[in-house]
């Protein structure tokens, strides 16, 4: 297993653009090739316009959306073009409605999308969206950057964050390759669940697991503490110069993370060094009444 083709989105030409620069690090660390999707997103909701003003709202918002895109396609290709990794740019334009549904679609034919910290300060609901098409639409594994982070893809240390879930289970395994590529991963397993099935010994199945697959694997329970397990996790990885957090995402629904709060939301919000996350899918018995495909996660 590899990662072989990587993809980020892009939207705004005055943000900062550290998923880029990580993402072209680890195109280079990883051989692998980067597509990067450019969007001019037109944010307007066309149904608050009057009658009589829509269409000519419409246009004028586009041409603004258009011209966004347009700057920033300049901009990346010209950082790109000195760069001696295999890359493409496709740049379009969006209704902000219609960004998790053309994402969703388009991001499936890639091993792992690059996108900021949805939630940090600065960033918008495009971002949310941008995300949540990537993790949920497309089923990709995700390394959300932080704002302003100017490391590069992991080459040292890793954390794998394990709490004996479905959600844990899908990103470990994505991020087998990474962890076969660095010095050292760590799995960490924070105030492991009485109704665990490995918790006479939590966290020992996956070392097992990682080893196999290539990587030096070092096992670590800790008792719960002042704080909460996003908390913990942060400041593990600062202690112990980890460049990457391994994490299952939305182990409760999105409706629960968004009202009170969650280890997921609080990562996408705070964390310092980049964070891989991935959701599992689970497959329901479809019937005439229920003819659908579902998350592990309940839609809202």
């Amino acid at each position: 297993m590899s990662l072989k083709s990587i993809t980020t989105f892009l939207h705004d030409p005055a943000a900062e653009q550290s998923a880029l620069e990580y993402a072209i690090q680890a195109a280079r660390k990883w051989d692998a090739h980067l597509h990067v999707v450019i969007a001019g997103v037109n944010r307007i909701d066309p149904n608050f316009y009057y009658a009589g003003a829509h269409a000519i709202a419409i246009q004028t918002n586009f041409d603004e959306a258009s011209s966004d895109a347009v700057k920033l396609e300049a901009l990346v290709r010209d950082r790109l073009h000195a760069e001696d990794i295999n890359w493409d740019v496709e740049t379009l334009s969006l209704m902000a409605s219609g960004i998790e549904m053309f994402l969703g679609y388009h991001m499936r034919f890639f091993d792992m999308a690059i996108l900021p910290l949805p939630y940090a300060e600065g960033r918008s609901h495009v971002d949310v969206s941008a995300f949540e098409a990537c993790i949920f639409g497309a089923s990709l594994p995700v390394i959300a950057v932080p704002n302003g982070f100017s490391g590069s893809a992991p080459d040292k240390r890793i954390l794998v964050a394990w709490d004996d879930g479905p959600e844990a289970m899908s990103t470990a395994r994505s991020a087998r390759p990474i962890a076969g590529s660095v010095d050292l991963t760590e799995v960490c397993v924070i105030h492991p669940t009485r109704g665990g099935m490995d918790q006479s010994n939590p966290g020992e199945r996956l070392a097992q697991f990682l080893v196999r697959s290539g990587a030096k694997v070092d096992l670590t329970v800790v008792p719960k503490m002042q704080g909460d397990v996003a908390t913990q996790l942060s400041r593990r990885a600062n202690e112990t110069g980890a460049e990457l957090i391994v994490m299952g995402a939305y182990g409760h629904s999105r409706l629960h993370e968004a009202v009170l709060g969650g280890v997921t939301r609080s990562m996408l919000r705070d964390a310092a060094v980049p964070v891989l996350m991935r959701i599992k899918l689970r497959c329901e018995h479809q019937t005439k009444s229920n003819p659908r495909v579902k998350t592990g996660v309940d839609y809202v």
